[in-house]
């Protein structure tokens, strides 16, 4: 592909024949080859040539310096009242930072709120968690009673089980509600 883009001798955009990436030059002149007399001589078109690589440093910072002004007044004649960039009064600020402040304490009580339901959450799991672990009785065999009383406590753990179960589901619905 690359033998045949060489072949077809193209000419892409923004570039004549004979010109390099660097030697685009602002304005209608031509940029002519200059034969350089020393090895860091600057480019005969220094200044003017694409991408502003010939400004000098103290150029840039006077423009950077008249942005910033005409921002500033921009911003003191047209900035919304009652924020960081406005020329409003102290009045409007005080209720902004009040607004913030409140704001972040509400935010602070939801977190904690948020976080003391991930710990019942916790204690909840480690409690069902037990009662899993909790030993099985070994049936006599024969015995209808101890098949009786074996069979009672699977019970009574497979209630407590779905009780947690339904505890859990239900601070979880709580935590997705301080979530949004």
């Amino acid at each position: 592909m690359k033998d045949l883009l060489e072949k077809l001798d193209w000419i892409f955009a923004g570039h004549k024949k004979g010109q390099k990436d660097g030697d685009q030059v602002r304005g209608k002149e031509k940029a002519k080859k200059k034969k350089r007399k020393t090895p860091y001589q600057e480019h005969p078109f220094k200044g003017r040539l694409v991408g502003g690589g010939g400004s000098s440093a103290e150029e840039m910072e006077e423009s950077v310096e008249q942005i910033a002004e005409q921002l500033r007044k921009e911003l003191a004649e047209y900035g919304a009242a009652g924020t960081a960039i406005s020329g409003g009064d102290d009045d409007s600020r005080e209720q902004v930072a009040a607004y913030r402040r409140d704001v972040q304490a509400q935010n602070a009580e939801k977190d904690a709120q948020e976080d003391s339901i991930e710990n019942q959450i916790k204690s909840l799991k480690g409690q069902m968690l037990a009662i899993k672990r909790q030993p099985q009785p070994i049936p006599v065999p024969g015995d209808p009673r101890s098949i009786m009383q074996i069979a009672s406590i699977n019970k009574d753990k497979k209630t407590q089980l779905t009780q947690i179960a339904n505890q859990i589901r239900q601070l979880e619905q709580q935590k997705s509600q301080y979530s949004e």
